[in-house]
């Protein structure tokens, strides 16, 4: 992976400081929380201590309607609209109220339901019932007095003769239309049925049943009401055995639910925007409220800001915690959840809930009577804007300048890797270019002045290279020093050698004296060949330019090769297009260059082989080829081939003896010759394996034009 890659990914570490900022600020909200939760106990607790000490307001709370048993009760919610009595629906469907519903236990075609909301507005008593009824009979007159169809049974009590005693207003209808109230009364001995005007309403059919609308005054009620269903027989026209209320058929009506004025506008006066008080009553009824989370505060932020990105990311940075779904206790009445189920046990108690994209904290206290006993709850909501307008605020700037950071960081990283990068390939390119293909080490390796780790290996190469060009250049004259140096003691042991024989010698010493004269011709021909390169080079200096037709060179050589070389039969492969070429070159450097290609190649040619002679040429070279059949080149030796002093020759193949009695010696010079003279013509020399194996291909590409 390049620098400059690596350096991106470690400026991705300053992600870290938005992540650790998110973290802070997901503390910070819980802290806010936490905070806001105890705000709302205070709340709630200054509620509670104004209404526990409030001697009428506790006579209210601890009426019986609020400690009675609530499963019988029918709750009165308060209305906010008038209510216009026609028998629909229509006023009660977008209250979004919970029916109280009732059941009856026979048969799946024949069972009787009925469901009713009831409310309150102006001391009266609106309810509105739906009955399910799949044979409705209307009542008739002529069967009976008080009621000889399908009715309603409103239950209320009164006192007769010190005692309280049920009173049943009986709903019934003689058509869809307006309704007739009617109730018994006992005037002596006789029972007289009796028209109560005061109670309103209308009937009407719906699929599968009925429902009618009542109003009713609350003082003809007496605090007491109870709900039932009556249901006419098919055949005998007489009441249905079944009763179907929210008592039994002759329990006493419950205490009727209402919500006290006193009691909402003593809480009222603590509640204020998206502060949303309530008070809970020992049966767990809702009979007081003040306040409405749908209001509107200052301080909320605007709908494009609480629902743009920025809120999005940071939900998704801090994670969406999953809280319950805020009940909603006002459609039905009940506020029956663990909160309050603590408070009227005496315990303090708080819960976060879900209320759409809001969060709703819930603090919940209990009210203490005379007795400390906890007579009703406190409940305190608000909604989480005004934490979220704050957070919203802190991530939205935290966002910003975190950004800001790793932007810069970013910028900053990859303009110092890039920077770094490219001093680095700088000094890749001065030390590719510092050795020459030839191994020679050309210019001067540039040095940095930077005190960085660079720079110290920059100066490092440069130390290195200077040494390197020194030891190369003694090692490129130690062979014409060498020989230079041994010439003079070489012809002193010759000359000895050459008086020796003329000396009467005994056969044994005669025979050391011989082997003494072939060492040193030996030695000589080895001073020879190492001062060959030299030669070479003094030659290169002061040779001449002139035309040749290369291609009737090589036909001339090969004739003189075969003549030399017998164990290799020798070819000469020539390119139509280069007939008759003429390139300017130095002639007898040429023919001193192919005589070290051919001479290799003789050496590794097998008998019988073949040595071909190629000449060709490319749109911008003319290329020279010298192939021979014999072994392959080592994979790793074929760019050293044309260094001096290098041979792949086999131990035991270092020198030979020709048939003539010259010695030849391989040192590693002639190819290195061939490059000399090739780079003197500006040209370059190759070698490589045949495609088929079946030799070696050595190649001198001369530039055209």
């Amino acid at each position: 992976m390049r620098l400059r890659r690596q350096l991106i990914l470690v400026s991705l570490l300053t992600l870290s400081l938005p992540w650790a900022g998110c973290q802070y600020i997901e503390e910070m909200e819980g802290a806010l929380r936490q905070g806001q939760v105890i705000a709302l106990s205070a709340s709630a607790q200054a509620v509670a201590d104004r209404l526990g000490s409030d001697k009428q307001l506790m006579d209210v709370i601890t009426q019986s309607a609020f400690n009675a048993d609530s499963e019988p009760q029918i709750y009165a919610h308060p209305l906010k609209a008038p209510v216009i009595l026609d028998g629909y629906d229509d006023d009660w469907r977008y209250l979004k109220l919970t029916p109280q519903t009732l059941t009856s236990d026979q048969g799946s075609q024949d069972k009787l339901a009925v469901s009713f909301i009831a409310g309150t507005r102006d001391n009266k008593l609106y309810v509105f019932a739906q009955v399910d009824d799949r044979d409705i009979h209307y009542h008739n007159p002529a069967k009976s007095q008080l009621a000889s169809g399908d009715h309603v049974v409103l239950r209320s009590q009164v006192k007769r003769r010190g005692k309280l005693e049920n009173r049943d207003f009986i709903i019934r209808s003689g058509a869809p239309g307006n309704i007739t109230a009617v109730y018994q009364a006992v005037q002596g001995k006789r029972k007289r049925v009796i028209t109560e005007q005061r109670i309103r309403g209308y009937w009407q059919e719906r699929q599968g049943g009925y429902q009618l609308e009542l109003e009713v005054p609350l003082d003809l009620l007496q605090g007491q009401l109870a709900l039932a269903v009556r249901d006419v027989g098919r055949s005998t026209g007489k009441a249905s055995e079944t009763w179907l209320g929210t008592v039994s058929e002759r329990s006493p009506a419950p205490p009727l639910v209402l919500s006290p004025q006193s009691l909402s506008d003593a809480i009222g006066v603590f509640a204020h925007d998206d502060l949303r008080l309530r008070l809970v009553s020992q049966n767990q009824w809702l009979i007081a409220q003040g306040g409405d989370l749908n209001a509107k505060p200052q301080y909320r932020e605007t709908e494009s800001t609480q629902h743009g990105l920025l809120p999005w990311l940071y939900r998704m940075a801090l994670g969406n915690v999953v809280l319950p779904d805020l009940d909603n206790p006002k459609s039905s009445g009940r506020f029956n959840n663990r909160e309050v189920d603590l408070a009227l046990t005496g315990t303090d108690a708080s819960q976060w809930y879900q209320w759409g994209v809001k969060r709703v904290g819930r603090a919940v206290v209990p009210v203490f009577d005379d007795q400390q006993q906890a007579v009703a709850a406190v409940v305190a909501e608000q909604s989480s804007d005004s934490l979220l307008a704050l957070t919203n605020s802190a991530f939205n700037r935290l966002f910003f300048y975190s950004l800001l950071a790793t932007l810069f960081a970013g910028v900053g990283l990859l303009a110092y890797a890039s920077w770094l990068s490219f001093r680095i390939r700088k000094l890749n390119r001065a030390a590719d270019s510092a050795i020459a293909e030839n191994g020679q080490i050309v210019g001067d390796f540039p040095q940095s002045r930077a005190a960085d780790e660079v720079g110290d290996l920059t100066r490092s190469y440069g130390q290195l290279l200077g040494r390197l060009r020194e030891y190369t250049e003694y090692l490129r004259t130690l062979s014409s020093k060498l020989s230079h140096e041994l010439r003079t003691p070489l012809a002193v042991v010759r000359t000895s050698i050459d008086n020796l024989e003329h000396e009467e010698l005994t056969d044994s010493a005669r025979t050391y004296a011989q082997r003494a004269h072939e060492g040193t011709t030996r030695l000589s021909n080895i001073l020879n060949a190492m001062s060959s390169a030299s030669r070479v080079e003094e030659s290169i200096q002061h040779a001449e330019w002139e035309s040749v037709r290369i291609d009737q060179m090589i036909r001339e050589l090969s004739q003189a090769y075969q003549d030399i070389y017998t164990h290799a039969r020798f070819d000469v492969t020539v390119d139509k297009t280069v007939t008759q070429r003429e390139i300017s070159a130095a002639a007898e450097l040429l023919v001193q260059m192919l005589d070290k290609l051919v001479d290799n190649a003789a050496d590794f040619c097998p008998e019988d082989g073949r040595i071909i002679l190629g000449l060709y040429q490319t749109p911008k070279q003319l290329i020279l080829s010298v192939i021979n059949d014999g072994p392959l080149l080592p994979e790793k030796m074929h760019t050293q081939l044309f260094d001096s002093l290098v041979s792949i020759r086999p131990e035991g193949q270092g020198a030979k003896v020709s048939d003539s009695g010259r010695v030849t010696s391989h040192l590693g010079l002639g190819l290195h010759i061939v490059r000399l003279i090739a780079d003197f013509h500006r040209a370059s020399v190759s070698a490589r394996n045949r495609n088929d194996g079946s030799g070696v291909v050595f190649e001198v590409r001369f530039p055209l034009g």
